[in-house]
C-alpha cells in the first residue's frame, strides 16, 4: 500500500513540511516533516514509497509497542493478543502505520511515554521509577512536536497522579519532567510567538461548540468513522472493556489500568461531544482507541488462554476485506460510487476513492506538455503553478512541479491556503506581469478566472489530460496557461 498509491491530500500536504522545513507550521507541530526528511535523505528519495518510510517504520515499532505494553499489564499472551488488535486496527495499520500523517510519529511517541508510564507508576518511587518517568516525559515531549492532541496523555498522566498516586507531586522528578517537555515542545512556542499564535487560534477554533448550531449528521459521521477507524470488531471489545472496568469486573485493577482509561477516554469523549457541533474527522481521536487496544486484549486474556480468540480472528478478518475491497475499488473503480451517492458534478467528483489515483498520469502528461510550451516560447521556463486552498496546491506541488524547477503558490485567505501563505512569501509573492500555470480537476472544478485577489489580462484555453482507470476515463486536468499578472492580494 505504501507504494501502490499515490498520495493522499494530507500526505502531499505534509511533503510540503519537508520541502519548506519551519520551526512549527499553520496546522501541526513540526515532527511530520522532519521524519519525512529523516527517512527520505532530506527528499533526495522522492517517492512516494520514501515519503511514507517513516509511517511504516511507525506502524512495525507500534506494534512491538503494543506487545510491550500488554506484556506490562499481565503477560506475553496479553502482549500477543494487543499486538494482533493493533494489527486489526484500521487507525493503527493504515492510518499511522502506512499514510504519512502526524498520526505516524505521535503513535510511536505516545506509546513509548504510555509504556514508561506504567512502569514508573507500576511499584514504589525509586530510582527506577523516576528513570522511567524521565523518559516517558522526554516520549511525551517529541509527541507534542507532532500533535497538539498529545495534551490528552498529559491530562492523563495528570488525572491519575492527582487521583491514585500524589506521592509524584513532591518528586523533583516530576518538575523536572515538565521543563523537558517543555524545552522540547519550544520551536513550537516560537514559532506561533512569531506568528501571532496562528496555529492555536486555528485549532481552537475548530472545536469552539458555541460557534456552531447542534447537528447530529456531524456526530452519525464521527461515530461511523470511528468505528470504521478502530475496527467494528475491536470497538465492542474495547467499549465491554470500559463497562467492565467501571463496574469493577476486572479481577484485579491495577495502576495500568487506570492509567489506560484515564489517558484515552478524555480524547474520545471530547471529540463526540464537539462532533454534536462541528464536523470532525475519525482519527482525531484515534490516539485515546489505540491507547485501550491493551485493556481490550487483558479483557481477552482474563477469558481465554487461545493465541488467536474468535474476536481477533474477527477482526483480522474485516480489515484484510477491507483492504482488499479498497485498494480493489481504487484500482479498478469496480463500485460504482457515483452513481450510488448520484452527487451532482463534474466527472469523478462523487468517487472519493479517486482521491489518492490518477496524480502520477497528471505528472507524466504535464511536464511533456508544459516543456513543448516553454521550448516554443508560449510560456517562460519554470513559470510557477497557481492554485486556490492548500489541496489541491500540495498535490501540484509533489506531482507537477518536483524535480522540474517550477513551484506552486495559492491565493486565498490563510484559512484556505494554510502553509501556502508562508510559502508564498517564501517565493517572493505574486509578481505583476508574470505568467503561470493553472491546474484543477472534474473532480474539484475550480475556474482561473476565479482566483481570490488575482486578474490575469489573458487566460488561454485549457489542454486536457484524461485519467484513465480501466482503459476509461475516470476524471480529468484541464491545464490553463495564464498572462500577464495585472493586480494581485496585498
Amino acid at each position: 500500500m505504501a507504494t501502490g498509491f499515490c498520495l493522499g491530500n494530507d500526505e502531499a500536504y505534509y511533503y510540503t513540511y519537508a520541502l519548506y522545513p519551519a520551526l512549527s507550521h499553520f496546522d501541526h507541530p513540526p515532527m511530520v516533516g522532519w521524519v519525512i526528511q529523516l527517512f527520505s535523505l532530506n527528499l533526495h528519495f522522492g517517492s512516494e514509497f520514501f515519503i511514507r518510510l517513516a509511517a511504516v517504520v511507525a506502524g512495525t515499532v507500534n506494534t512491538w509497542l503494543m506487545f510491550c505494553i500488554g506484556r506490562q499489564l499481565r503477560d506475553e499472551l496479553t502482549g500477543w493478543h494487543a499486538a494482533l488488535l493493533y494489527t486489526a486496527s484500521v487507525y493503527g495499520f493504515v492510518i499511522a502505520g502506512v499514510f504519512i500523517l502526524p498520526d505516524a510519529p505521535q503513535s510511536v511517541f505516545w506509546l513509548a511515554a504510555v509504556l514508561f508510564l506504567l512502569k514508573a507508576f507500576g511499584g514504589e518511587l525509586d530510582s527506577a521509577a523516576k528513570r522511567n518517568f524521565l523518559l516517558a516525559s522526554v516520549m511525551m515531549g517529541l509527541a507534542f512536536l507532532s500533535k497538539y492532541t498529545t495534551a490528552y496523555l498529559w491530562l492523563g498522566m495528570l488525572i491519575y497522579i492527582l487521583v491514585y498516586n500524589r506521592k509524584w507531586l513532591i518528586a523533583k522528578v516530576f518538575y523536572l519532567a515538565h521543563l523537558i517537555m517543555a524545552v522540547l515542545f519550544l520551536p513550537v512556542i516560537i514559532w506561533n510567538a512569531q506568528n501571532d499564535f496562528v496555529s492555536f487560534l486555528f485549532h481552537s477554533s475548530r472545536v469552539e461548540p458555541a460557534a456552531s448550531a447542534f447537528t447530529p449528521d456531524y456526530f452519525l459521521t464521527e461515530t461511523l468513522g470511528e468505528a470504521l477507524y478502530t475496527n467494528p470488531v475491536i470497538l465492542v471489545l474495547i467499549v465491554i472493556a470500559v463497562v467492565a472496568f467501571f463496574k469493577g469486573k476486572f479481577k484485579k485493577v491495577s495502576s495500568g489500568i487506570r492509567l489506560l482509561i484515564w489517558t484515552a477516554l478524555p480524547l474520545i469523549i471530547t471529540f463526540l461531544m464537539v462532533s454534536v457541533f462541528r464536523r470532525t474527522l475519525p482519527h482525531w481521536n484515534g490516539a485515546g482507541y489505540m491507547t485501550l487496544l491493551p485493556l481490550a486484549a487483558l479483557w481477552l486474556r482474563n477469558r481465554t488462554e487461545v493465541a488467536f480468540p474468535a474476536a481477533i480472528k474477527g477482526s483480522l478478518t474485516f480489515i484484510v476485506l477491507l483492504l482488499a475491497v479498497s485498494a480493489t475499488q481504487i484500482l479498478t473503480g469496480f463500485i460504482p460510487i457515483e452513481k450510488i451517492t448520484k452527487k451532482a458534478g463534474w466527472k469523478g467528483s462523487g468517487d472519493y476513492s479517486l482521491e489518492v489515483y490518477g496524480w502520477n498520469q497528471l505528472r507524466d502528461e504535464f511536464i511533456p506538455l508544459a516543456a513543448k510550451y516553454e521550448q516554443a516560447g508560449l510560456m517562460p521556463v519554470n513559470a510557477p503553478l497557481v492554485s486556490y486552498r492548500w489541496f489541491p496546491a500540495a498535490n501540484y506541488s509533489y506531482y507537477a512541479a518536483r524535480g522540474t524547477g517550477r513551484y506552486v503558490m495559492a491565493s486565498g485567505d490563510t484559512s484556505a491556503i494554510h502553509k501556502y501563505e508562508w510559502i508564498n512569501r517564501f517565493h517572493g509573492g505574486f509578481r505583476i506581469n508574470s505568467d503561470a500555470w493553472y491546474i484543477t480537476s472534474s473532480r474539484d472544478f475550480k475556474s482561473p478566472r476565479s482566483l481570490p485577489d488575482l486578474y490575469y489580462q489573458k487566460i488561454m484555453p485549457p489542454d486536457t489530460i484524461s485519467v484513465l482507470r480501466m482503459g476509461k476515463p475516470a476524471y480529468y486536468f484541464y491545464v490553463y496557461r495564464m498572462k500577464n499578472l495585472q493586480s494581485k492580494r496585498k
